[in-house]
């Protein structure tokens, strides 16, 4: 309790010495007497200007207003309350007293304990009063501001307390949902499936949080709810209920939908897309597949052209170069044949170098020592690996080198060979 002196108390009492005794006694007992009044009307009219914190007010007072009917006024239009002090104990008289609510009742003569008591319970009662009131303000104020529909069920499911929200979410006014349960605002088989879930929750009295569910609004439509609660329970520790909140996840469910709806379609977009990329794979392996016969096939023609080429001028025409060079010819003559079989051997040249030795003519043996030459072996070392005289192998290198057209040419033969293939 805050210090007394804050309290302000007025006294009403038609005697006047009861009236200075009261008021010196509660100055003792420290708190402030704000204004004594002698009638009821007097009163109220103080009561109305100085405001105070609690009144006593004696039952039997002169004028048109008694002490129950002014304190039945005062705490009507000011709210302020009212201890009553009478030498009156009837039955009547207390019953005609409890009409005005008053937070106290003594008898007169009074100790000053008695007063005391009576006065600092009526004040903390009044502060409590004040307390709850201001709670109750609080929780009006964040039920109207917040976006979620904050209810309470009993241990049968039927709702006992419904914050106004409801209306924004379901169109219905709290006065039209008392007495009824959550199944009966949804679809029977959402009604079926969530009571299960529900009935479930409430035998073990677990809290729940985030069950989605269906309800129907009141012109019909489908919205689609979030509900979260904790069980309650009264002072003897007796289940109760549920006391939780609703929230509105419509829109929220719709844009799950379309992103749902948007990825399925991306994904067989990408499955067709997928196809199609497969069969075209496909198409392009198979025409890869036949431009590499095609190209082979190609290859193949070239090599077999160029083949016939260098055959053909090494059987059908060298022979006869080689026959002409033994008549007699003068100096022109011989000039002339000389550029011929030269720019012959030009035209010839690049397939010489891609022909492999076996089409260059060579003989079996000449072939061997071509080879040999190709990996570096020196004429000596040949002679004695076939087994022959080195005159012999230098007669044959001088055959291959008029065969594959290096005779009379100052060009390394071993380098010449390793050019071939």
């Amino acid at each position: 309790m805050t210090k007394k002196s804050a309290y302000k108390i007025m006294v009403v009492e038609d005697e006047a010495v009861i009236a200075l005794n009261l008021q010196q006694m509660l100055t003792k007992m420290g708190y402030d007497v704000i204004g004594v009044s002698y009638s009821g009307e007097e009163a109220l009219e103080k009561a109305r200007s100085l405001r105070p914190d609690l009144i006593l007010m004696d039952i039997m007072i002169p004028g048109k207003l008694d002490g129950i009917a002014a304190a039945k006024i005062i705490k009507a239009e000011l709210g302020i309350p009212v201890v009553f002090l009478t030498a009156y104990s009837e039955d009547k008289i207390i019953e005609s007293a409890k009409q005005a609510e008053p937070y106290g009742y003594i008898l007169k003569p009074s100790q000053d304990r008695e007063i005391k008591a009576t006065v600092e319970i009526a004040l903390y009662k009044k502060e409590m009063e004040k307390a709850l009131q201001e709670s109750k303000e609080r929780f009006r104020n964040l039920t109207e501001i917040t976006s979620d529909w904050i209810w309470e069920v009993d241990k049968d499911s039927c709702y006992t307390y419904i914050s106004p929200k409801i209306y924004d979410i379901l169109g219905y006014d709290p006065e039209e949902i008392i007495g009824k349960t959550p199944f009966d605002l949804m679809p029977p088989d959402e009604a079926n499936r969530v009571s299960e879930i529900f009935n479930t929750l409430a035998t073990s009295q677990e809290p729940f949080d985030c069950l989605e569910n269906i309800n129907l609004h009141k012109d019909g439509h489908p919205v689609a709810l979030e509900t979260s609660g904790i069980p309650t329970f009264g002072s003897d520790g007796e289940f109760c209920g549920y006391r939780g909140i609703d929230r509105d996840i419509t829109e929220r469910k719709r844009i799950e939908e379309e992103l749902r709806k948007a990825y399925d379609k991306l994904e067989y977009r990408v499955k067709e897309r997928t196809k199609e990329l497969e069969v075209k794979t496909r198409g392009l392996e198979e025409l890869n597949t036949a431009m590499k016969v095609l190209l082979n096939k190609r290859e193949n023609d070239k090599t077999e052209i160029e083949d016939n080429v260098l055959t053909n001028v090494k059987e059908l025409i060298a022979p006869y170069f080689r026959k002409i060079n033994k008549t007699k010819l003068d100096d022109q003559q011989k000039t002339f044949l000389s550029i011929i079989e030269t720019n012959l051997n030009e035209i010839i040249s690049p397939f010489t170098r891609k022909m492999s030795l076996k089409y260059l003519n060579l003989t079996p043996t000449e072939i061997r020592i071509a080879n040999l030459i190709r990996h570096g072996n020196p004429s000596k070392e040949i002679a004695e690996l076939l087994n022959v005289s080195p005159r012999t192998v230098e007669t044959h290198r001088k055959n291959i080198r008029r065969k594959i057209g290096l005779e009379g040419k100052r060009k390394n033969l071993r380098s010449h060979l390793l050019s071939l293939q």
